[in-house]
């Protein structure tokens, strides 16, 4: 049984997102719904690593290390604000926040289509346990995705049209 490969690619597609998602966020502080749904959904993102674990372990696989995807701190949220401030302002955020967004888009496609293989594994093999796991947090991810993508449609014609 191969599920434990399954697994990790999960594991490791939500930890990439997680990370990529807290990075876009904090680059784009100056646009609050990219800023707080960023870290919103790199926090569910690091908890779908987090309820995945007991899995990996099940199917004799080492426990991954949780990725850091909490809220930043003191100065240096305080350094990283004004400048995606200053950022904000300037004609070329527009493209930069839409070539970003793309990428993330396409890391949570690549996320949401480990779900589905690792959801055809979990059905061959029967167990119930992990299905409820992947069931929820699948939905999850396809959700970030669909939130990614709104955001290219909305950022594109400013980007693109008026910048």
């Amino acid at each position: 049984m191969k599920l434990d490969n399954a697994i990790k690619g999960v594991l490791d597609a939500e930890a990439a997102l997680a990370k990529r998602l807290l990075a876009v966020g904090e680059r784009h502080a100056a646009d609050h719904d990219v800023y707080h749904l960023g870290h919103t959904l790199a926090r569910q993102a690091a908890d779908h690593v987090t309820r995945l674990t007991p899995f990996a372990e099940r199917y004799h696989m080492a426990p991954p290390a949780p990725p850091h995807a909490g809220d930043s701190h003191g100065i240096l949220e305080t350094l990283r604000l004004k400048r995606s401030q200053l950022m904000g302002r300037a004609e070329s955020a527009g493209m930069l926040l839409l070539r970003e967004l793309r990428e993330t888009y396409l890391l949570a496609q690549a996320t949401e289509i480990a779900w589905t293989i690792l959801q055809q594994a979990a059905l061959a093999v029967r167990d119930g346990e992990l299905l409820d796991v992947i069931s929820t947090c699948h939905e999850q991810t396809e959700t970030c995705a669909k939130w990614l993508r709104t955001r290219i449609k909305e950022t594109a014609p400013q980007a693109l049209a008026a910048g």
